[in-house]
């Protein structure tokens, strides 16, 4: 078997992988080696079959059978198999083919690993999902915290919440009542912002990249990447992208009118109140008379109808106004 090293080894490969594109000598050179003795056969026979297992996947001929003969023989050297010191005598004219049965063995292993890696991979877990179509939907959570979502907002979260983790991920707008756990802090992320509590209330208002974190009670810690803000209650944290977080002071008395269905003024100038209407009935107002910048509102309204509260805001203001398709418009008399 000497004429062994009269063949490059990965010429076998190449002719394994794709014998076409091989020249009409080389395809000549591997038949030839493989009619030169029975022996060569038999070699060749079982590199077909280790090619075979291997699934054709990868190109073989790019690998370092050298390297991979050595990764091999290390192992074979620690087994307590005396025989396997015999391999020690191997002779070099026969090692070559061993050399590039290592190779494919390692890649035959690789793939054997991906695939029972795959076989074995835990399902994902459960996902529970909470979408307020078109009106506010209350939300009970398994460790009793209470979250309400502003219409057209979604709420997620998944199997397990309580047990090792509270994380909820929010798209619009919800207040959450938090029951407090020092040892398993609640945490909301909503867009690229995390806020961390351990018991207490807030809104989270997400639109966009824009997120606005208010507080009703106890502390919350305020995230994005390396900024955090700590914030108390009556403070509005405010993130938008491409800015830092930013700390308020709340000035809007109605930013829960969503939620109670309330709308509250007191001395308010009437650029804020119809801001306040608008944005809780989900229409628009215009003003035709700059005067009416002047005028400040002390009303208040619960679960009322749009129509009443145009008409009650009309008549203690003495304004007049017009309403079609969601558009108002007041002016003076």
């Amino acid at each position: 078997m000497e004429q062994n090293n009269s063949l490059d080894p990965t010429l076998l490969i190449r002719y394994l992988e794709a014998k076409e594109q091989l020249s009409s000598e080389e395809q000549a050179a591997v038949i030839q080696w493989i009619r030169r003795s029975p022996e060569n056969r038999q070699e060749w026979e079982q590199l077909q079959k280790l090619w075979e297992q291997s699934g054709q996947v990868g190109h073989l001929s790019e690998l370092d059978t050298e390297a991979d003969w050595q990764q091999v023989w290390q192992k074979m050297q620690s087994y307590p198999d005396p025989e396997a010191a015999l391999v020690k005598e191997m002779p070099r004219s026969r090692r070559w083919m061993w050399q590039i049965a290592a190779a494919v063995a390692l890649l035959v292993t690789t793939i054997w690993g991906v695939q029972q890696f795959r076989i074995i991979a835990p399902a994902p877990l459960a996902q529970y999902n909470y979408v307020a179509q078109d009106s506010l939907l209350q939300v009970a959570l398994p460790d009793g915290s209470q979250v309400y979502l502003n219409e057209g907002s979604e709420l997620t979260y998944y199997k397990g919440f309580g047990e090792d983790t509270r994380s909820v991920q929010l798209a619009g707008e919800g207040y959450f009542e938090v029951v407090p756990n020092a040892t398993l802090p609640f945490l909301v992320q909503a867009d690229s912002t995390t806020v961390r509590v351990v018991g207490t209330s807030f809104n989270v208002k997400q639109a966009g990249q824009a997120v606005r974190v208010t507080v009703n009670s106890g502390k919350v810690a305020f995230s994005h990447q390396k900024d955090t803000l700590l914030l108390t209650p009556d403070e509005v944290g405010v993130y938008q992208s491409g800015l830092a977080l930013r700390e308020l002071v709340n000035d809007d008395p109605n930013y829960l009118s969503w939620k109670t269905g309330t709308l509250r003024f007191d001395d308010i100038p009437f650029s804020q109140v119809i801001r306040d209407i608008a944005r809780h009935y989900q229409v628009t107002i215009h003003t035709e008379s700059p005067e009416l910048q002047e005028l400040r509102l002390t009303s208040a309204f619960r679960q009322q109808p749009l129509a009443v509260v145009l008409e009650e805001v009309a008549m203690v203001l003495d304004i007049n106004y017009t309403y079609e398709d969601n558009q108002i418009t007041f002016f003076i008399n």
